[in-house]
């Protein structure tokens, strides 16, 4: 058996299918199997769906066009399906009732949606029937709308071309013998089809109402979406006003109130301001050195020369460096003056130390009196090129 022989038979007995199923059933590849459905279809032995599942559209045989519907949930969008459930409960669908979502909805709808033009008189409307809708019950369908009833003797026929989806089958609706149209009371008319256009007397020609392209409907939504987003851009615009008014309002009482509690702090904090400032300025104010002058006096007393002095700690203790007069002229000495009730072994070796370092001999001038164990290290000798004095200091 052929591969195309298997793929009918495959066809028959499972309905509407992939390729991929096709290809594991004749053992080839996807692409072969595509390539094999594809020209089963342009020999219009098998059809193709509109219908997508995975990317991939359904292959079926002619007469298994009512399998779609059962593929149909899941694989289109939730509010395409509301419509395709509406189409298949109502039978037929009026355009002009329609609203703009489900117009589009049903353009994609081409498996199970068919375009019908309905004439009446010199109007001509658009309609949408089910796929498996026969032309009797499209033609009855069809009269409800138009609260037209159909004469018994009179047959509805309707005539469906081979390619449905492209050009909407027409309706002629023609108003039944002496009957009048009313718009509250039913009418009795008879809807025909016309198969063929007869010859009438000369009228004005009727203008065709074309299918709105679905390029046109979705400019129509695009300026529906526009118009309410300007609407909420206005809307949103007037609420930011408001709200920036009371933003306004607000900061400035937290304005007005921060300054208020600013002064109070501030004359609150004047008297404390005014005690640092004092503070401050004590302390910029320099503490003269009373301990200094009375350095220099007994310098000046025993014609000592000052080279040179450092203010270790203000009228406390004082580095120098002094010339003493001597039998071979002046001597250069460490000179180390502290102010303390008692001179211990720490100072007078500290001072030592000082002076051992600079290689200087030292002399440790000290207000209070020489500590006990201080005098002893001074008498052992163990201090040499050291000389110490006791001076008087108010």
């Amino acid at each position: 058996m052929l591969d195309q022989d298997k793929i009918l038979h495959f066809l028959k007995v499972t309905g509407p299918t992939l390729p991929t199923k096709v290809a594991k059933n004749i053992g080839t590849n996807s692409l072969l199997a595509s390539a094999h459905l594809s020209d089963l279809a342009s020999q219009r032995k098998i059809k193709v769906s509109n219908l997508k599942i995975g990317g991939s559209p359904l292959y079926y045989l002619p007469g298994q066009e009512d399998q779609l519907y059962n593929f149909a949930a899941g694989n289109i969008n939730p509010k395409n399906l509301d419509v395709l459930e509406k189409l298949k409960d109502r039978k037929v669908l009026k355009e002009a009732d329609l609203e703009l979502l489900e117009k589009v909805a049903l353009r994609s709808l081409k498996d199970f949606a068919v375009p019908l033009h309905v004439v009446q008189g010199q109007q001509r409307e658009l309609f949408w029937k089910w796929h498996q809708l026969t032309d009797a019950e499209t033609n009855q369908a069809v009269t409800k709308y138009y609260h037209v009833v159909v004469p018994e003797e009179e047959n509805i026929e309707v005539e469906e071309s081979s390619a449905v989806e492209e050009a909407p089958v027409e309706i002629e609706v023609k108003q039944a013998p002496k009957v009048t149209l009313e718009p509250k009371e039913p009418v009795k008319q008879a809807s025909k089809v016309a198969p063929e256009p007869k010859q009438e007397p000369k009228q004005e020609p009727v203008k065709e109402n074309k299918i709105p392209s679905l390029s046109d409907l979705q400019e129509e939504q695009k300026l529906q979406e526009q118009k309410k987003q300007e609407l909420e851009d206005k809307e949103s615009e007037a609420k930011e006003l408001l709200e920036e008014e009371k933003v306004t309002e607000t900061a400035k009482q937290v304005i007005e109130t921060s300054k208020k509690e600013q002064q109070k702090q501030l004359t609150e904090k004047k008297p404390l301001l005014k005690k640092l400032r004092e503070k401050i300025q004590q302390k910029k104010t320099p503490v003269p050195d009373t301990f200094l002058p009375t350095i220099k006096e007994f310098f000046s007393q025993h014609n000592i020369m000052l080279e040179e002095h450092s203010i270790v700690r203000k009228n406390s203790e004082i580095d120098l460096f002094i010339k003493i007069p001597s039998t071979l002229g002046h001597t250069l000495y460490f000179c180390k003056a502290k102010k303390k009730k008692k001179c211990d072994d720490k100072d007078l070796s500290s001072a030592y130390m000082e002076a051992q370092i600079k290689k200087l001999p030292l002399l440790l001038l000290h207000t209070g009196e020489m500590h006990k164990k201080a005098q002893e290290m001074l008498d052992s000798g163990v201090f040499q090129n050291v000389l110490t004095k006791q001076i008087e200091h108010e």
